[in-house]
Formats: structure tokens, sequence, C-alpha cells
């Protein structure tokens, strides 16, 4: 019987998840925007440097909070995500961290569709709390729906 490097009984090593989560986010700088594919829509967080992100979670109704790259990566895949660049000028490097690091004292509600990760995200980095997964339009249809 013969494992593999990177696995035993399905489960990723510590060293081979680094080295994956390394190899896709090898350009990284602090303030940048890291996507992470998650079961059925993407997470979001801000890379603040020294393999830390903030990230807005709904644990607790809504907790943004400062964590391992690593440990917040898991075994999603993940990319660097500025995807608003071209329409938008992005703050600069530090202000894009400390507006994530001053989040954190604050008090924050989530909601999937109005201010979630992405929305989080976004707003460190441009200023302007924007999401383009299907979650928004769900919000927005259900809305709708309660207007009736």
């Amino acid at each position: 019987m013969s494992f593999s490097s990177k696995a035993v009984f399905g489960v990723e090593l510590a060293s081979s998840k680094r080295a994956r989560i390394e190899t896709s986010l090898l350009a990284r700088k602090p303030g940048d925007m890291i996507r992470m594919a998650r079961d059925g829509f993407l997470h979001y967080a801000i890379y603040i440097g020294k393999d830390k992100v903030v990230d807005f979670v709904a644990d607790n109704g809504g907790e943004i909070n400062s964590r391992n790259l690593y440990e917040t990566v898991g075994a999603s895949e993940c990319a660097i995500d500025n995807y608003l660049d071209n329409e938008y000028r992005s703050y600069p490097e530090q202000e894009i961290v400390q507006r994530a690091l001053y989040a954190i004292a604050e008090s924050h509600i989530y909601r999937l569709g109005t201010y979630n990760c992405e929305h989080f995200a976004t707003w460190c980095r441009y200023g302007y709390k924007y999401c383009h997964q299907p979650c928004e339009v769900a919000a927005t249809l259900g809305a709708l729906v309660n207007l009736s």
C-alpha cells in the first residue's frame, strides 16, 4: 500500500496545505481581498500581512476577527481577488488594513444578502459595500416578496 505525500486517508497534510495556499497566494500583499471557495458560496477576507486575515463571519450574529491565513483558508481553494480594481480606486494598502482592524472593535450584524463577508471586504478595500454572489439577488427577491 502506498500513501500520497499530500494526503493520508483523504486528509490533506499540514505541509501540503500550506504549500497549496502559498502557491495560490504567492503575490499577496496587505490589503488584498482573499477569496475562498466554500461549499456553495465564496468567502472573502482582507489579508493584513504576516499570514493574518481579517474576515466577517456569521458566528454569534456577526463577528469580525483577525485570524491565521492557513486556518481560515483550510481545505478551500483560494485566490487573490481584487475584482473591483478596474471599476473603483482602492484605498492605499495600509489604509485598507487599518479599516479592517478598526472594524474588529465595532458591532456588526451579519445579513446574508445585505452585509456579509464580501460586503465587508469590498468596504475595507474600496469604501463601497458590494456582493456579486447570488445571495444578494435572493435577499432582494425576498424583500420584494415581503413588500407585496
